[in-house]
């Protein structure tokens, strides 16, 4: 999967540099995609208006309006789908974004297919409905280029995020902070397959841990998470910063669980480490200080209510054993 994914990038920077580096006289000119959208993403989409966008694979898109609009529109029928036509402006002059015609190349010749290579990155113009239809709307879009701002301060977000990885890992990560689960899970398999030592693989192990988190699947989570423990608790005397990010991991995911007895036991685990090997202004002290700190607001959260509902509970029992009295005195 990775040799071929590698391969198509490949071919589309060949065919970019062929049909557009070396034609800078190009103007700007714009593609269509059709396609339905889960009206939850739409709502997103919305919020976000004026904002960054990216497509998880790559993006097959065409030159010809109607084609697109037909897919738009053939997503009508479903009530979970908004039928969506995005009409992507590019200026090949100022983007860098791997882009390329591949009408020779492509099955269906009559689509005049305009293909992107995986995790182009769009800005999110107008929305307009389409002839009054709810269920079928307009989204413009503009091809980034590498002076945009809002990108740049992005790209060096991440950068700093993803210091000290690998090549692949680094990829893995980048996925996860675009929200691209699925492809960063399958990037994890890959490297996964391949020969590593246990340092690789538990940072591995650790980032589907992440990946479930965030996909609210907390055993799984958990599980991997334990796994990347276990293996980094091998090499503890090179590896106990990572036995702390092991165990303040785990952590949340008791909390997300509501289990916050065990998130705090493993959240003062991390804390005790980070406390030995790490100076007392680091970031990740604070953040196990703060970590510590709600948990036990909720701990104490959990107690009061406990406190107040068997407070209710006696007073209606009270109440409940009064009114059998009275009806005992009448009968």
């Amino acid at each position: 999967m990775g040799f071929l994914i590698r391969d198509l990038h490949k071919h589309i920077v060949e065919l970019h540099q062929k049909q557009y580096i070396e034609h800078t006289h190009m103007k700007s000119f714009t593609v269509f995609r059709g396609q339905g959208l889960p009206k939850a993403d739409f709502d997103r989409m919305m919020k976000t208006q004026g904002g960054l966008l990216s497509f998880n694979n790559f993006l097959s898109t065409t030159m010809d309006h109607q084609v697109s609009l037909a897919f738009a529109e053939s997503n009508q029928s479903n009530p979970d789908l908004i039928g969506i036509l995005f009409a992507i402006t590019i200026n090949p002059s100022i983007s860098n974004t791997a882009f390329a015609n591949v009408h020779e190349v492509s099955y269906f010749k009559v689509e005049k297919e305009i293909l992107f290579s995986m995790h182009s990155i769009f800005r999110i113009g107008s929305m307009k409905q389409i002839n009054g239809n709810n269920h079928l709307w307009q989204v413009d879009l503009t091809l980034t280029s590498d002076s945009d701002p809002d990108l740049y301060a992005l790209t060096e977000q991440m950068r700093k995020e993803t210091e000290g990885s690998t090549g692949w890992l680094r990829l893995v990560k980048l996925m996860i902070k675009l929200g691209q689960y699925k492809v960063a899970e399958d990037l994890c398999g890959i490297l996964l397959a391949q020969k590593m030592n246990d340092d690789e693989t538990g940072n591995v192990l650790f980032q589907l841990g992440l990946i479930k988190l965030r996909q609210e699947e907390h055993l799984e989570a958990l599980t991997f998470y334990e796994k990347s423990l276990e293996i980094r608790q091998k090499h503890l005397s090179s590896q106990r910063p990572a036995v702390a990010e092991c165990y303040n991991a785990i952590g949340l995911v008791y909390k997300k669980m509501g289990q916050y007895s065990n998130a705090l036991s493993y959240y003062q685990k991390a804390l005790k480490i980070r406390q030995e090997t790490l100076p007392p202004d680091h970031s990740d002290i604070a953040e196990s200080y703060n970590n510590i700190e709600d948990e036990y607001n909720l701990i104490h959260m959990f107690i009061f209510f406990r406190q107040l509902s068997i407070i209710f509970l006696l007073q209606l029992l009270r109440t409940n054993k009064n009114d059998t009295r009275q009806k005992e005195k009448k009968a």
